[in-house]
């Protein structure tokens, strides 16, 4: 999950400065996939999962932290069984939401039988006013590496003025062609979901200067738990990326990846789902790298 507050400066006959979005949290339940209970990720179920028979499994293969979700289709006395990863439990596989989320995205491996796709699906609804929104993606291409998955949310035409959805589903299964079965050997591995893009606050800073020098500010709270935030500083446009890191040196976190205008930056950084220790956090642009580290105590 993560919360970024730009503070952009501009010099326009006079100098201004603007403070632009702090996206919404994350509400996405165990969205990392790094509680597990058993073969399930936590706030997630396993619907063709029995004793024995998993199609649904933990893998060490993440894009983000110690862990993600592999599924497989396998044969249960010769029938494929295609894996089904949905939110929630069994008998309530929904999460509550608040925002009117614009994309979901996260990431994928892949590897097809037989023209086997991979099939990501979201609805939003809202338990009393009815209403919803959709987006899905359809993927065919095999993935050895992690790909990113961008789904666009599609709102209903038909929804009232000012409609909020108030519930959220997410469905990961195996889409086989027309007519045909899933093929065994078909698997996925997903990882990172996330809804972004959604800006809840805007604020006027009182600060009117551009910094003078590329700067990278130690964490506060320090020691933290569960989230801290990090202020850093760019004295012009550059892509900038701040990543997190274990001690190993396998990356945790990607809190920012994009290109910024000069100015101060505040960004937030929930490790909700991550282990305490020691974590090396990092500020890079293509000519410059700063590192901190930072103690999270659960």
């Amino acid at each position: 999950m993560k919360a970024i507050t730009y503070s952009l400066s501009f010099c326009v006959l006079q100098l201004f400065t603007f403070s632009a979005f702090l996206f919404a949290q994350n509400p996405i339940p165990n969205a990392n996939f790094e509680s597990w209970s058993g073969s399930t990720p936590v706030g997630w179920s396993a619907t063709t999962n029995n004793p024995g028979f998993q199609p649904i499994t933990k893998t060490t293969d993440a894009y983000s932290g110690s862990f993600a979700v592999h599924g497989e289709v396998l044969s249960i006395a010769g029938v494929p069984s295609p894996p089904v990863l949905l939110s929630g439990s069994l008998t309530e596989q929904n999460f509550p939401v608040s925002e009117h989320h614009q994309t979901f995205t996260g990431r994928y491996k892949f590897g097809s039988q037989g023209g086997d796709a991979l099939y990501i699906e979201i609805v939003f609804a809202h338990t009393v006013n009815g209403g919803g929104a959709e987006g899905h993606a359809v993927i065919t291409s095999d993935a050895s590496s992690f790909e990113e998955v961008e789904i666009d949310m599609i709102y209903d035409a038909n929804n009232p003025p000012g409609w909020q959805p108030n519930i959220a589903n997410i469905t990961v299964t195996i889409l086989p062609p027309v007519n045909q079965m899933p093929h065994i050997g078909t698997w996925f591995i997903v990882d990172y979901f996330t809804f972004d893009g959604y800006p809840v606050k805007v604020e006027e800073t009182g600060s009117g200067q551009v910094p003078g020098e590329f700067n990278l500010q130690q964490n506060y709270p320090n020691p933290f738990n569960p989230s801290t935030k990090i202020n850093f500083s760019l004295p012009e446009e550059s892509f900038a990326t701040l990543k997190v890191f274990n001690l190993l040196g396998k990356e945790v976190a990607t809190i920012v990846n994009e290109e910024l205008t000069a100015g101060n930056y505040n960004a937030d950084w929930d490790a909700a789902d991550m282990p305490s220790g020691v974590y090396i956090y990092t500020l890079s642009t293509p000519s410059q790298l700063l590192s901190n580290k930072m103690l999270l105590l659960k």
